[in-house]
């Protein structure tokens, strides 16, 4: 389903979507309350919220009441918005329950990735964004003894150093190809440390291997 106040942009995306047969796109509505109604009908598995800076606060309490429908009919939530809206809402709309977040102005693929994440249950947070939402809290400190230091639980002690290079990439927002040209690594095995590094956490996702970071202390204030 696909929400927004726009009908050039719902119109964009659902042709976007219609690209690949793994997606019907059975309802659209514009934001407000009418769209719960629309949703309970036609109970979607992903909703697509795009959000302008007029509807944030009206779109934000959409959110919420999405993800508090009953589970039969809850939707996962994937979310559009400008960036001024995101600089002043994108944790808020993660603790609201969204699975996904883009930017208005993503591509045609990023856009068919990041639903058939969300469907999958997994969370999408375009690395720009996670960069800047770590910015905003800590920095990640510098790989080696200093950045380990201090309510480091056992399962991270048993990361590899490349593991841990790999994390802080991770944390950083950093595709699988910036991190194997940063640390000299092909990107299937940046893939491969990936995999292990959600294995050892026991995380869905990169998002959350990014927020375990933030839980355990392994940022660092600005000096």
């Amino acid at each position: 389903m696909i929400i927004d106040d726009e009908d050039l942009l719902r119109s964009g995306l659902k042709q976007a979507l219609e690209q690949s047969t793994a997606f019907d796109v059975v309802a659209e509505a514009a934001v407000g309350r009418d769209a719960i109604a629309v949703m309970a009908r036609k109970t979607p598995d992903v909703v697509v919220l795009g959000v302008a800076g007029h509807q944030e606060a009206v779109a934000l309490d959409l959110i919420a009441r999405l993800s508090a429908a009953p589970l039969p009919v809850r939707p996962k939530v994937l979310l559009l918005a400008d960036q001024q809206v995101l600089d002043r809402s994108l944790t808020r709309a993660i603790h609201l329950g969204v699975r996904g977040i883009l930017l208005r102005s993503v591509s045609g693929d990023e856009l068919l990735y990041a639903v058939r994440q969300v469907s999958c249950g997994h969370s999408v947070l375009q690395p720009l964004l996670t960069s800047r939402l770590f910015a905003g809290l800590r920095h990640f400190a510098p790989v080696g003894a200093q950045a380990w230091r201090g309510g480091l639980p056992d399962v991270l002690a048993h990361l590899s150093p490349r593991e841990r290079d790999v994390l802080t990439g991770i944390a950083r927002g950093m595709s699988n190809q910036e991190m194997a040209e940063d640390f000299h690594l092909t990107v299937a095995t940046v893939k491969s440390h990936v995999s292990s590094i959600l294995t050892k956490l026991g995380a869905r996702d990169r998002l959350q291997v990014a927020l375990l970071c933030i839980q355990y202390g392994l940022f660092s204030e600005d000096e």
